[in-house]
C-alpha cells in the first residue's frame, strides 16, 4: 500500500500535476484500491487543517506582507549599511545581516529572497561584485528566514510534533546565528581571494538616524519572543499582535503604508495561506494511509539495522532530508515525514525541538538546489542568472551551510540551552 502511494505520488508530479493535487490524487486512489470508503478521505482534510495552533499561519503572512508594504526592508538595508558597509567586502556581510534582521519579521524564505534579491544583486553589481557571488550570497541568506523566529515552518512544525512553538522559536535564535556567522566567514574568505572593495566611511551620525529609523521594525521579533516566553500570548495569539502591530507602524508611524494598497495587502496574504493551508488538507490523507501502513515501524526497522548508534542515524536522517528536501515542498514534507521520523527521534532519546531546528535546515538548504530549488528559481528569475551559473556560485556557500548544520546537528545545547534558560 505504501509502495503504491509513493509510486503514484512520484509519477503524478513527475509529470506536473502540482503538489496538492498529487497528494490527493494519490491517497484518494489508494483509499479507493484498498476498499476503505472515500469519505474517509474528505473527513482527513477537514481534520487536517482543524487546528489552533494553524490559525497563526495566516497572521504571520500577513504581519510580514504589511511590513514589506511599509517599506521595512528599506530600512533594515538601511541600518545594516550604516553598521557595516563600510568593511571591506561590506556589501556582502550587509545582505547577510540584513537577513537576520528580517528573519525576525517575515518568517518566509521566498518573501526574504524576493525582497533581497530586487536590491541587493543589482547594487552589489553596481559595487563591483561579480552577479554570480551575489545570486549565490543572497539564496544562502535567505536560508536564515525559517530558522530565526517567527518561522511558519516551525509553526508547521509544532503543530505535527505537537510541542512547544514557543520552545522552537527560542530554539531557532542561536542555530540561526551560527547559520549567519558561517556565512559571514565564508564571505570574509571570498572577500580577500577576490579582491572585494569598501564602501562608504562609517559615521556614527548616519548609523544612529538609520537605528532610530529602523528601532520600529527591529521591536517586532522582541514582541514575538517575550510574548512567548513570559506566558502572555500564545502562538496564534502573538502572530495577531504581529499582524496588527505591523498595521499600525505603517500606517501610523512610518505611514508608507496607504488605505488604498490594503485590499491588495490582503489578498496578497489570503493567496499566500490558502496554497500553504490546501497542501495541510490534501497532505492529511497522505500522511493517514503511511501511518496505518506502518511506515515509521518500517523506517525504524530499517535504520535501527543499519545502526544503533543514534549519532550515525542521525546523520543519515540528515542526508535523507537533504536529498527529499531538493524533490518536494518544505511543507509537505514536514507534514509527512514528522509523523514518521518522531517514534524514531524519541526512540533514539533526541529532544524533538532540537530535531525540528535540524529538520527544517535540512530542508531549506534542499531549496537551494535542483530539481525543485525554489530559492535558486526565485534568485535566478528576479537577477536574470541562469541555473548554471548560480550552481557554480552558491557551492562554497552549500559548504558553510552544511558545516553549520553538522555543528547544529551534534550540538544539541546550541538549539536547547537557550529554551532551557528561559524557562
Amino acid at each position: 500500500m505504501i509502495a503504491t502511494l509513493l509510486l503514484l505520488l512520484l509519477l503524478l508530479l513527475l509529470v506536473g500535476v502540482p503538489t496538492a493535487y498529487a497528494l490527493a490524487a494519490s491517497a484518494i486512489a489508494v483509499i479507493w484500491l484498498e476498499g476503505i470508503p472515500l469519505t474517509i478521505a474528505v473527513q482527513r482534510m477537514t481534520a487536517g487543517v482543524q487546528s489552533f495552533p494553524l490559525l497563526a499561519i495566516p497572521l504571520f503572512i500577513l504581519a510580514g506582507t504589511l511590513m514589506n508594504a511599509s517599506g521595512i526592508s528599506e530600512r533594515l538595508f538601511a541600518l545594516t549599511g550604516a553598521l557595516v558597509g563600510h568593511i571591506r567586502g561590506g556589501m556582502a556581510y550587509v545582505n547577510v545581516l540584513t537577513n537576520v534582521f528580517m528573519s525576525g519579521i517575515s518568517g518566509s524564505s521566498l518573501a526574504d529572497c524576493a525582497a533581497t534579491t530586487r536590491v541587493f544583486v543589482p547594487q552589489m553589481i553596481k559595487h563591483g561584485y561579480d552577479k554570480g557571488f551575489s545570486v549565490g550570497l543572497t539564496a544562502s541568506a535567505a536560508v536564515l528566514a525559517p530558522i530565526i523566529p517567527p518561522s511558519i515552518l516551525l509553526v508547521i512544525y509544532g503543530w505535527q510534533a505537537n510541542v512547544s512553538i514557543g520552545d522552537l522559536f527560542v530554539a531557532g535564535i542561536v542555530p540561526g546565528l551560527v547559520i549567519a556567522t558561517a556565512l559571514v566567514v565564508t564571505v570574509a574568505v571570498m572577500t580577500r581571494l577576490r579582491g572585494f572593495g569598501r564602501g562608504a566611511a562609517f559615521s556614527a551620525g548616519t548609523l544612529r538616524s538609520a537605528f532610530f529609523d529602523a528601532s520600529w521594525a527591529l521591536l517586532m521579533p522582541v514582541i514575538i519572543i517575550v510574548g512567548f516566553r513570559m506566558g502572555i500570548f500564545t502562538a496564534t495569539e502573538v502572530a495577531a499582535i504581529a499582524a496588527a502591530y505591523a498595521f499600525l507602524v505603517g500606517l501610523l508611524v512610518y505611514r508608507t503604508l496607504k488605505v488604498l494598497e490594503l485590499p491588495r495587502v490582503f489578498a496578497n496574504a489570503a493567496r499566500d495561506t490558502s496554497s500553504i493551508l490546501v497542501i495541510a488538507a490534501t497532505a492529511a490523507p497522505f500522511g493517514w494511509i503511511l501511518s496505518i501502513g506502518q511506515a515509521p515501524q518500517q523506517l525504524l526497522s530499517f535504520l535501527s539495522g543499519v545502526s544503533d548508534n543514534p549519532m550515525l542515524i542521525l546523520l543519515l536522517i540528515n542526508i535523507i532530508l537533504l536529498v527529499l528536501g531538493t524533490f518536494m515542498e518544505t511543507l509537505v514534507l514536514i507534514i509527512i515525514l514528522v509523523p514518521i521520523l518522531l517514534p524514531l527521534i524519541e526512540t533514539l532519546g533526541i529532544d524533538p525541538v532540537h530535531f525540528g531546528i535540524v529538520m527544517i535546515i535540512n530542508l531549506v538548504i534542499g531549496q537551494l538546489t535542483p530539481p525543485l530549488g525554489v530559492l535558486m528559481y526565485v534568485t535566478c528569475g528576479i537577477s536574470g542568472t541562469s541555473i548554471g551559473q548560480f550552481m557554480r556560485a552558491i557551492k562554497p556557500f552549500l559548504v558553510a551551510l552544511i558545516i553549520a548544520l553538522l555543528a547544529i546537528t551534534y550540538i544539541p545545547a546550541l538549539a536547547l540551552y537557550p529554551t532551557a534558560l528561559l524557562r
